[in-house]
Parts: structure tokens; C-alpha cells; sequence
């Protein structure tokens, strides 16, 4: 008996041992969860610390003794502490930061209790601590001083929310499967909660707000009240500040008016019911069975569902950062709304009945000519590209100079589509333009874009005369349009008439430059032959094509490897362009290589992408730009997978590829098939290069296919040589010798050579660095290695955006004065 009660000790102490290990192990998981670590070595953000303040809940809030927006202040209340209003905004491109702005306004304006009201960041909230830890349990908490939490939600790829928001949802889910957490621990704070969220019906009516309508169902599971219904602004209609004014005015009346507002629980009637799916949604706030005479929900008409959800407004109206604009009235006159939701809902209903709508809003329409885009008919544009400028001032033609010969100051960039089917990362319009799947606008006669094109190019050279620098003889020569790059903004393949136009621009001898990001591959196979077509290869794999081109095609990944199939069957050069983004793309070569053999393009451009300053819209960052070197490197990986796939052979065996061609002023590197590019010089024996076009040529060949389709013609039947100074390696790399580089007077490097490891070895002037400078620069690079790590080190924030630390590149940003 004696040793049977021994060993049941002894096992008894053992289960607890293992359930402690397990617990600790657990608590483990969830804290590298919590505060994930980065491949490589750990990094902290900046001012950032590794235990958390219970004092404090962030580093940005307002209160009612400061009505304007303030960004940094300590004097924050914590969200469960009595007669505080919260609000919370995650953003994108700005929207629902300034929809947060609005509300907390009207909230400051309209509030005579006294009561808290404060605005804040949902990224720099921990809100496993500030919903489970109640500091002052002893407080009296009544229906009137209760405490209030009012989210502001974009909706982000497939129904997700943005990077900025995800500390909040996983949060809430892991307080709803932790075992350790009491069932409705909210409860006893009695938190009532509201929220308004962005999206758009252009995508998937399953994903349209999701995010905002699963945090709130999570936050009133877990015990919370709601003081109003969920507001939802779709931008499909173009309305959503009407929809918005609505929801804020229920919203205000709930929050400063608790003795009187109806509190609804989970039994409420509601869009956001248990499941979290629609209830009779009308697109714009949740409660759609209700009447016009509640000023939140009038219409009860459902919208067209389409595809996947949206950022802020990720849709047909796409949106830009709200402080360009002028500020409208904050909230909506109580005895203005039913007229104003009356209006709308008028508009909806009508709206099937007449023609198609214009593609462009008079919002959009503002922001893309405030940057320069000269706007034709009702979708298409023009702009003066910074190269044409660039070459009739004699500074250097673009990269399509240096790889295919045409005359920068002779090129048209244009686009017969604003709208776009992608809202990629790095795109350099900051997602002012619309998005769609298919053509349902106007649609303007082909030769009337391209007259007007032309028109409107032409004028904006004649206004360049003025600019210093600018070379006469090339000006005039800039007034005949010869090339047209199709790449401008939008996707140009989505335009019904897109062979007539490009027929057009053959009319008048115009070469055409056709880019399009590989989601339409039907309209790919049936397009007519063009000087070069271009399909934008911006991701290896499925998922980083998600992350990076955030398409609106749940079968994005599919459709562009049928676009690259149908390439091989393109008589004409097609192209495999990658935009290179570091710590985004740039890793997984050989995925690139396995799509570049899908259709044995005739060339591929490796591009790095170009910064073009910080944006609500963007999570990019100067880091994410590559050095030439770096893109160089990348693409003889690239080559090298290619000559693997090459010599193993087989059906999808690639043909070979070599470097032909660099741009180092555009951080552009071209290989091209060795089979149609290559020859062999007679004089010399040596390889030689023919990726230039002979345009007049092509043109020959072009009319004749015009006027007997069954003619054909091919790669080789339009190639001109190559100038030594284009060809990759020369010392000029890239530059054309008859322009001279322009540099600013505090932009000169103040080193122009380096070894493998970064260190410099010629200073500016281009003279050798002696030793003794060079091991003092060598130290100063392992000192940088010491803090951030010999390798390259890769640091997330909250907000999705990737920071690249590179002790070797420490050297190549620096300038001097000259």
C-alpha cells in the first residue's frame, strides 16, 4: 500500500510537471505569435520595447481638451475605463483614418458629459491586454458611463484585413479559443462597440467589409454590446460619404446619449448576425430591413456581387489620401439624410436602366491631373514621360532606347484604360485610377483616342520648349510622334477596341509597346501584331503574387500562366517583364525561370522598381529599391536556372538565354534568346547583339498583315543591330555617348567603384582608393555588421512594410557636393 501511494505521488507530480511544461511551451508559441521574429536575426522597431506599459495604451490619441488631430500624446485612457469613447482606425491610403478624424470631431463638438474621447492607431493597441486586464475592477459601471470602442476597417486581398489591422483580429481570435479566458469577459466592463468599414461590391459580396463584420461579432461574443448597427461604405456606388454620414449620426446619438439609446445585443436584427454574413445588406450600413426614417438604412436593393474585397476602397472607385481634398462637411443635418439616402437610392435603381457610366469620377479624374495625366474622352490619358523631357534636354534616353532603339523624345506613353484589374504595391500611380474585372463603361471610338492622343502629346512638347536645356532640333523632331508606349496607368488590353486602336497607331507609323499584367489571357490570344508585347511577371509563386499584385481575380495565378502559354504563339517579340522589389519578389528564382519557359519569350526585362515617395497607398519604402549590382545579380541567377531547365531539356525545356543588354541610370538588365537576337560578327568571329528594331520595317511588315491577315511575320524579320555602347558590359553602360548625364549639384556619389563586399575602391573623381582608406571604410562596414548582422536582415512592421538592412550597401547612397 505503502509503494502503490508512493507511485501515485510520483505520477500525480509528473502530470503536473508535464502540464506546466506544456502551458509554458504554449504561452511560448503564442508569444513568438504575438511578436513575430523576422528570418535571421531578431530586430526590434525603432522605440520599440520588449515589455509592455499597463499605464499606457499607445503613443497616439486625442482627447476632448485638444479637438484637433493629434498624432503623439500621453495622456490616453485605457479602452475599458468608464466614460471613454475609443476610436480605432486601421488604413490603407487614408480613408478610414479621415472617416476616424471626422467622427472623433463630431463626437469633441457634440459631447457636454466631459466624457474621454480619443483616437488611435488599431496597430499600436495590444488589445489581448487592454480587453482582459481591467485596472480598476471596482468601478461602478452604468448603462450611461459605459465604455465605448468604435473600429474603422478596410478590407484587404480575399476578405482579409490590412497588415495594420491583424494585431486586432488574430488577437480577438485567440481570446476566443484561449481556454484560460472566462466566457464573456466583457461582460463586467458592459464595452458597447460600433464600426464602420471600407469596401466594395466590385469584389466578392462574401468578403464585402468581412473584417469589420467578424470583429465586431468577436467582440460581441466575447460579452460586448453594440449602440449601433455596422456601417459599411461600398465605393462601387460612389457614395460611401453619404453612407458614412448616415452611420455617424445613429453613431453619436448611441455613444453621447447612452441613457436613451436602444443597446443591442447578439439578438439584435443585424448584418453582422452570429455567422457574421449579410443580413439583407444594401451595400451601404448594415440594417437594410429598416425604414428611411431611421437616417442609417433606407435601400434595400442588393448590389452586383464581382470579385475579391478591397483596401480602404479597393474597387471601382479607387481612392487617395483625403488630404488633397477640401474638407466636406463632418456629419450629415438629421432632417438632410432621409433626402440625401432617398437620392441614392434613386440613382441605384435608375442606374441599370440607362447607358453605361463613365469610368472616371470627377474625384479621380482631380487626382490623376494633379499629376500630370492629360485626360482624353472618358477613359484613356497621356503624360509626358520624365525620359522625353530627359532626351530633348541631351540627358539620356530611357531603357527602351538603350535595348530596342527607339527616340525617347519621339514616344508617346499613353493607355486606352485607366481601369486596372491589379492594385500592385509598387505601382507608381498610388492607386488614384479605378479597378475592374471586365468592361461595363463608355466606350470611346478608337481613332478619336488616338487622334486626341496625339493631339494632346504634341501640345505638351510644344509647351516643353521653354524648359532650359532643351535642344532645338530635337524639339521639332518630338513633334512627330513614333513610338507609343501602352504602359501608362490602367490595363490597355482591357479596352474592347484595343486592334482597332493599335491598328490606328500603325496608320500613322507608329511602333506599339503593349504591357499588360497577364489577366486577361483570352484578349492576349486574339490580339492583333504589335512591335513588342510585354506580360508583367511580378511574382514567383501564387502567394507572393497575392501579396505584391493583390489582384481582383481569385484565379490570378492561373490566368497569368495561360497568358505566358499563349505567348509562344505570338509570331512578334513578347517579353517577360519582373519588377524586382526586395523582401518582396526578389527571392525564388528558379520560380521565375519555370514561368519565363511557359512561354518561351523572345526577351526578359529584370527591372528595379522605382521609389516614388511614401504613400498611404503603398508599403513600400526606399530600401525596397534595389542597386544595379543587385539587379544584375539577380538576373544572372535567372540565367543560370534558365540553362539548367535548358540542358536537362525536355518538352518545356526553355530556349537558351544570355545577358544582352543593361541600363544601369534605370537599374534595368535585358536577356534575350540566343537563337533570334544572337549572331555571329564576320569580321571578328565574335557573338553579336540585334535586339534593336528596324521600325520602318516593321511597319512594311504590319501594313501587309493589315491588308492580308494570312500574311505572317516573325522576330527575325524586323531586328537591327545593337550599338557596342548598349551592349551589357561596356563601359558606358547603357548610356547613349551622344547625351551626357546630368547630376544635381549635391547628388554626386562620392564613391563610383566597388569590390564584391561593398567596399569602395574609386572615389568621385573615379581615382583608385589607397589601402590605409580602404581598411578604415572596411572597419566602418564591420561595425555596421556588428549591429545589424552580416547578413541581409529583414524587418517587418506592423503595417506590412519591409525594411531591408544591408551592412554592404552602407557605402553606395552616400553624395557630395560638386
Amino acid at each position: 500500500r505503502h509503494y502503490q501511494s508512493r507511485m501515485a505521488a510520483v505520477q500525480s507530480k509528473a502530470q503536473v510537471t508535464a502540464f506546466l511544461l506544456f502551458a509554458s511551451v504554449a504561452t511560448g508559441i503564442i508569444v513568438l505569435k504575438r511578436y513575430g521574429v523576422t528570418g535571421g536575426k531578431k530586430l526590434e522597431e525603432e522605440g520599440e520595447d520588449d515589455t509592455h506599459n499597463n499605464d499606457a495604451l499607445i503613443s497616439n490619441c486625442s482627447t476632448p481638451s485638444d479637438n484637433a488631430f493629434v498624432d503623439v500624446s500621453s495622456n490616453c485612457q485605457r479602452i475599458l475605463t468608464p466614460d471613454t469613447i475609443t476610436l480605432a482606425y486601421a488604413s490603407t491610403t487614408g480613408t478610414c483614418q479621415s472617416l476616424a478624424k471626422k467622427l472623433h470631431e463630431e463626437l469633441v463638438k457634440k459631447d457636454a458629459t466631459g466624457k474621454t474621447i480619443q483616437i488611435v492607431p488599431i496597430a499600436e493597441v495590444d488589445f489581448w491586454d487592454e480587453l482582459l486586464n481591467q485596472e480598476q475592477e471596482d468601478d461602478v459601471i452604468t448603462e450611461s458611463n459605459a465604455p465605448i470602442l468604435i473600429l474603422f476597417i478596410p478590407t484587404w486581398s480575399h476578405g482579409t484585413a490590412p497588415p495594420s489591422a491583424t494585431n486586432l483580429t488574430n488577437a480577438l481570435a485567440e481570446i476566443r479559443s484561449d481556454w484560460r479566458v472566462a466566457s464573456n469577459p466583457l461582460s463586467s466592463s458592459r464595452l458597447c462597440v460600433s464600426a464602420f468599414g471600407m469596401g466594395s461590391t466590385e469584389y466578392d459580396n462574401a468578403t464585402f467589409c468581412k473584417p469589420v463584420k467578424e470583429s465586431i461579432k468577436d467582440l460581441v461574443a466575447l460579452g460586448a454590446s453594440k449602440i449601433c448597427e455596422v456601417g459599411m461604405g461600398d465605393d462601387a456606388v460612389g457614395d460611401y460619404r453619404t453612407q458614412f454620414d448616415a452611420w455617424a449620426h445613429k453613431c453619436v446619438a448611441g455613444c453621447l446619449d447612452r441613457n436613451n439609446a436602444a443597446t443591442t445585443t447578439t439578438s439584435s436584427t443585424s448584418c453582422c448576425n452570429v455567422n457574421g454574413n449579410d443580413s439583407g445588406n444594401n451595400g451601404t450600413c448594415c440594417g437594410g430591413n429598416q425604414n428611411e426614417s431611421s437616417g442609417a438604412c433606407g435601400s434595400t436593393e442588393k448590389l452586383d456581387s464581382r470579385d475579391d474585397s478591397a483596401d480602404d476602397n479597393e474597387d471601382d472607385y479607387s481612392d487617395y489620401d483625403e488630404s488633397d481634398e477640401e474638407e466636406e462637411p463632418d456629419v450629415m443635418d438629421l432632417e438632410d439624410i432621409g433626402t440625401a439616402m432617398k437620392n441614392s437610392s434613386t440613382k441605384k435603381k435608375s442606374s441599370s436602366s440607362r447607358e453605361p457610366k463613365e469610368m472616371v469620377t470627377p474625384k479621380q479624374a482631380a487626382a490623376l491631373k494633379k499629376e500630370g495625366y492629360k485626360l482624353i474622352g472618358t477613359h484613356s490619358a497621356v503624360k509626358l514621360c520624365r525620359w522625353t523631357k530627359h532626351q530633348l534636354r541631351g540627358r539620356g534616353g530611357c531603357y527602351k532606347h538603350t535595348f530596342y532603339g527607339i527616340t525617347s523624345y519621339q514616344c508617346m506613353e499613353a493607355t486606352p484604360s485607366l481601369a486596372c484589374a491589379n492594385k500592385c504595391v509598387f505601382c507608381w500611380r498610388h492607386h488614384k485610377n479605378p479597378v475592374g474585372k471586365e468592361w461595363r463603361w463608355k466606350t470611346d471610338d478608337a481613332k478619336f483616342i488616338v487622334d486626341e492622343a496625339v493631339k494632346t502629346h504634341v501640345k505638351m512638347i510644344k509647351e516643353a520648349k521653354g524648359i532650359p536645356g532643351v535642344r532645338p532640333e530635337r524639339w521639332l523632331e518630338a513633334h512627330t510622334v513614333r513610338h507609343c508606349a501602352l504602359s501608362l496607368v490602367g490595363e490597355p488590353i482591357m479596352y474592347p477596341h484595343i486592334g482597332d486602336l493599335l491598328g490606328e497607331l500603325h496608320k500613322r507609323k507608329i511602333s506599339t509597346y503593349l504591357v499588360t499584367n497577364g489577366q486577361h489571357p483570352q484578349a492576349i490570344e486574339s490580339l492583333r501584331p504589335i512591335t513588342q508585347l510585354y506580360v508583367s511577371v511580378d511574382a514567383p509563386t501564387p502567394e507572393s503574387l497575392e501579396a505584391i499584385d493583390r489582384p481582383l481575380f481569385k484565379d490570378a495565378w492561373e490566368r497569368l500562366r495561360t497568358s505566358l502559354k499563349s505567348l509562344k504563339d505570338k509570331g512578334q517579340r513578347t517579353v517577360a517583364r519582373l519588377t524586382v522589389v526586395k523582401g518582396w519578389n526578389s527571392d525564388e528564382v528558379e520560380g521565375y525561370a519555370k514561368l519565363i519557359a511557359l512561354g518561351r519569350v523572345s526577351l526578359v526585362e529584370v527591372k528595379g522598381v522605382t521609389f516614388c515617395g511614401k504613400s498611404d497607398a503603398s508599403n513600400l519604402n526606399m530600401s525596397n529599391t534595389p542597386w544595379h549590382h543587385e539587379v544584375v545579380q539577380i538576373t544572372k541567377k535567372l540565367q543560370e536556372e534558365l540553362a539548367k531547365m535548358t540542358a536537362a531539356g525536355g518538352a518545356d525545356a526553355p530556349p537558351e538565354y544570355a545577358l544582352a543588354c543593361e541600363h544601369k541610370h534605370s537599374c534595368s538588365v535585358l536577356l534575350a534568346r540566343v537563337d533570334q537576337f544572337a549572331a555571329v560578327d564576320p569580321i571578328t568571329g565574335e557573338r553579336k547583339w540585334r535586339t534593336w528594331v528596324d521600325y520602318e520595317k516593321f511597319q512594311e511588315l504590319a501594313a501587309r498583315n493589315e491588308a492580308d491577315p494570312s500574311f505572317t511575320f516573325g522576330v527575325t524579320d524586323y531586328l537591327a543591330d545593337t550599338p557596342s555602347w548598349a551592349v551589357f558590359g561596356a563601359t558606358e553602360e547603357g548610356f547613349d555617348p551622344t547625351d551626357k548625364r546630368h547630376r544635381r549639384k549635391k547628388k554626386h556619389p562620392k564613391y563610383t567603384k566597388f569590390d564584391e563586399a561593398g567596399i569602395p575602391t574609386h572615389d568621385q573623381d573615379g581615382t583608385p582608393i589607397d589601402d590605409s582608406e580602404r581598411d578604415r571604410l572596411r572597419g566602418l562596414m564591420k561595425a555596421r555588421e556588428a549591429e545589424i548582422g552580416e547578413e541581409i536582415s529583414v524587418m517587418e512592421h506592423k503595417g506590412g512594410e519591409k525594411t531591408i538592412l544591408d551592412a554592404r550597401l552602407m557605402f553606395r547612397g552616400l553624395v557630395v557636393e560638386k
